[in-house]
């Protein structure tokens, strides 16, 4: 329950994370900071030529505390510029298809809103009555 109870995030800002499984083990706190290290090398130049609102993305080390594994993460306040979230999101994309053993969360006062997002586009007959263990088969 301790990973539920998060501080409340304001209206304008958004919080991620990049968590790997390989980071449980030892040397897990060198490995999320040798990732952080040659993500912000390798996004440098796109991270640079962003004309932020208020805040950059700032990924730091954070090391695991109760149900919360040790990840890489920050919070952004964006003001009132939401393409800095936007952003984020696509930075935080990009670094996970470059580090494939990378996965990330990212949310805001709304919560996890790339669900909120992608809610728009589930099949009109699925609800909680009709989706358990469905998947929809773009085959057909």
């Amino acid at each position: 329950m301790e990973a539920l109870r998060r501080p409340a995030l304001p209206e304008d800002a958004v919080r991620y994370r990049l968590l790997a499984a390989a980071a449980a083990g030892p040397g897990g706190e060198a490995l999320l900071r040798r990732c952080a290290e040659l993500a912000l090398v390798r996004f440098a130049p796109l991270l640079a030529a962003c004309v932020w609102q208020r805040q950059p993305l700032r990924l730091r080390y954070g090391p695991g505390r109760g149900e919360i594994p040790a990840h890489l993460g920050g919070t952004t306040v964006f003001g009132d510029n939401v393409e800095d979230e936007w952003f984020i999101v696509y930075v935080l994309r990009e670094i996970t298809r470059e580090f494939p053993g990378l996965a990330a969360r990212i949310d805001d006062n709304d919560g996890e809103f790339l669900l909120i997002e992608a809610a728009d586009f589930l099949p009109k007959w699925l609800n909680p009555e009709t989706s358990e263990n469905r998947r929809q088969d773009k085959s057909n």
